[in-house]
């Protein structure tokens, strides 16, 4: 990888710390945070903002590349299964980690700025990130090593996994923060790996 420039390095730091203090911001106001908010708590102009950002929306899309990467870049668990539910926990952890209007923020542009997701299992792998290298990394090499038996491609179960942690953080916002998503999402991963256990494995 080639080694940032100093002015590069202070960029990505300038962007990491506008990404923090607008999940804290979001937490603190509710949602209700403002250019000028993030700016000053950040201590960077509004025009620095700008060079950066289109808009105070345009935040969440940079954030979740910025997610992303740090899924990317966690020291996970050789052994397959283990892999996948430490890639489901992390990935649940850092979404609630960001609080409840910070992610009802999220879905909404989302929503705003992304086509249709609903196609049919025969269209092939919908949900491209990290996590899902992750999973359907993990999920090809324990079936290789005879652990699962997959009857579909491996990123048909990936997205099944993915698509449930959206749902579980769904349930999480519109309940305003009263229901254990991390939880639920587990035990719905575990079930998942149990039904394509590899007949005989213990």
């Amino acid at each position: 990888m080639k080694e940032l420039t100093p002015r590069q390095k202070k960029s990505l730091d300038m962007k990491k710390n506008i990404y923090e203090v607008f999940y804290r911001l979001c937490k603190e106001y509710e949602g209700k945070v403002t250019v000028k908010d993030v700016c000053r708590e950040a201590g960077v102009s509004v025009g620095s903002f700008y060079n950066f950002f289109e808009s105070k929306e345009a935040v969440t899309s940079a954030v979740y590349q910025y997610l992303n990467d740090e899924m990317r870049d966690y020291e996970y668990p050789r052994e397959p299964r283990e892999r996948i539910m430490a890639a489901a926990e992390r990935l649940m952890s850092l979404s609630i980690e960001k609080g409840l209007h910070f992610l009802k923020m999220a879905a909404v542009y989302e929503m705003d700025h992304t086509p249709t997701i609903v196609k049919s299992s025969y269209d092939g792998q919908v949900l491209f990130s990290a996590t899902a290298d992750i999973i359907i990394s993990a999920l090809e090499d324990g079936a290789e090593k005879g652990i699962f038996s997959l009857e579909h491609p491996a990123w048909y179960y990936s997205d099944m996994i993915i698509f449930m942690h959206r749902s579980q953080l769904y349930f999480w916002t519109v309940n305003n923060g009263h229901y254990d998503p991390l939880s639920a999402q587990l035990s719905y991963t575990e079930f998942i790996l149990d039904s394509i256990k590899a007949k005989g494995r213990s």
